[in-house]
């Protein structure tokens, strides 16, 4: 496994767009979100919650890149998680 694997991998790619896309299309047009945008959500809400707390002059348009950035960091728990739940069963070894 290398550091390219780990930080930029398929399952990283895969749940970080799982996270960000349902969200994004939500935001845009309202008939658009879904309950697949749920775990993005909640991601955000917790984000802008905290952040309006810290900084409550700002927009809430502003939280927008913490929360790309906040999902990218949970999809590389998650990757990680993916990969070491792969690695300890043998039917998952390639």
């Amino acid at each position: 496994m290398n550091l390219r694997e780990v930080l930029a991998g398929r399952a990283v790619w895969g749940s970080y767009l799982a996270l960000v896309v349902p969200l994004a299309l939500g935001a845009l047009d309202n008939r658009l979100m879904t309950p697949l945008a749920l775990p993005g959500y909640v991601v955000f809400t917790l984000g802008s919650a905290v952040g309006s707390r810290l900084f409550p002059t700002l927009e809430l348009w502003v939280f927008w890149a913490p929360f790309l950035a906040g999902s990218y960091a949970v999809s590389v728990a998650l990757a990680a998680g993916y990969r070491a739940l792969r690695k300890t069963f043998v039917a998952f070894k390639y």
